[in-house]
């Protein structure tokens, strides 16, 4: 349980050398001490974790992803003693209808009474302990055959209208899901976006490490304020934070993450920004990133 080193993220897995994979995967950990990586958007669908040995991406259907890139990281990582953490998406669905799974199985509805589809692209369900099953069922004994440590649950923030049911959904869905993956050898984390649906004595007992996305400094602040007390005082975390998002004034994105970063650090928490062989994050979707400047890498070296 806990973070073995730092947290960083993968999301280029089109084809390359097995030495080239390995490569990435040692410079990240001798330059950053990176050994907990999210392997962000690997799968073939947000219901199918692979389609032969190569494929493309679920959301754009545009990035080249193969098997043995995908493998090739897993055993580097454990090499270095990490862990390879696979990305899935908690609500999503391709299908849009399960009737199949009612009453267990229902669609999410947004605040305006209309059932959610993300970004024009697929379909959304309730959390709960029902869901929980069908999810690791559906994905749990690709993601074990693959290597994977366990499963990063991404989320997409509070979107129901009825918040409390949405939260108690969640819940139920972490408790659920930390009794079954330990059957296929797997551990868990989640997204609490913004800090919904936060509990922290739910994330201390059924979640390896506790991890938010934040979009705005008060939240990251009340992040930071978990930690002081309570069941999460002194446990390491991940924050994210994005460089592009919610710049001071008179900044730009090297200087924000810099920042960013230091305070995480200064913290015992991990910032989630470094990955994909010495690049860096500049917003939500991962494969969007930048090249680390050479300063900016002896930068974060001094404050590891």
């Amino acid at each position: 349980m806990g973070l073995n080193g730092r947290y960083g993220f993968l999301s280029d897995f089109s084809s390359m050398s097995e030495t080239e994979a390995r490569r990435r995967i040692q410079r990240l950990y001798e330059n950053f001490g990176i050994q907990d990586f999210q392997f962000y958007d690997w799968a073939y669908s947000y219901s199918e974790a692979t389609q032969g040995d190569h494929w493309t991406d679920a959301f754009l259907r545009s990035r080249p992803i193969s098997r043995a890139t995908i493998l090739a990281y897993i055993d580097e990582i454990h090499r270095c003693g990490g862990r390879a953490w696979a990305y899935v998406q908690a609500v999503g669905a391709e299908e849009h209808d399960l009737d199949y799974l009612k009453p267990h199985a229902f669609r999410l509805v947004d605040r305006n009474g209309r059932p959610y589809v993300h970004a024009a692209r697929f379909p959304c369900y309730f959390a709960n302990a029902a869901w929980a099953r069908f999810m690791v069922n559906r994905w749990a004994p690709d993601i074990m055959e693959l290597g994977f440590d366990g499963i990063h649950w991404d989320t997409l923030g509070a979107i129901a209208g009825n918040y409390d049911a949405e939260k108690s959904g969640v819940l139920e869905f972490i408790q659920q899901s930390a009794e079954l993956l330990p059957i296929f050898g797997l551990q868990q984390t989640m997204n609490f976006v913004s800090l919904a649906w936060w509990d922290p004595a739910v994330v201390e007992r059924f979640l390896s490490f506790p991890y938010v996305e934040v979009w705005s400094a008060e939240e990251e602040q009340r992040y930071y304020e978990q930690f002081h007390g309570g069941p999460l005082a002194g446990r390491r975390a991940v924050i994210a934070y994005y460089p592009s998002q919610d710049i001071p004034d008179g900044w730009d994105e090297s200087q924000t993450m810099l920042v960013r970063w230091r305070a995480a650090e200064n913290r015992g928490l991990s910032y989630l920004l470094v990955g994909d062989d010495l690049r860096r994050l500049h917003n939500e979707y991962f494969p969007n990133n930048r090249d680390l400047q050479s300063q900016e890498i002896r930068a974060l070296q001094r404050s590891v």
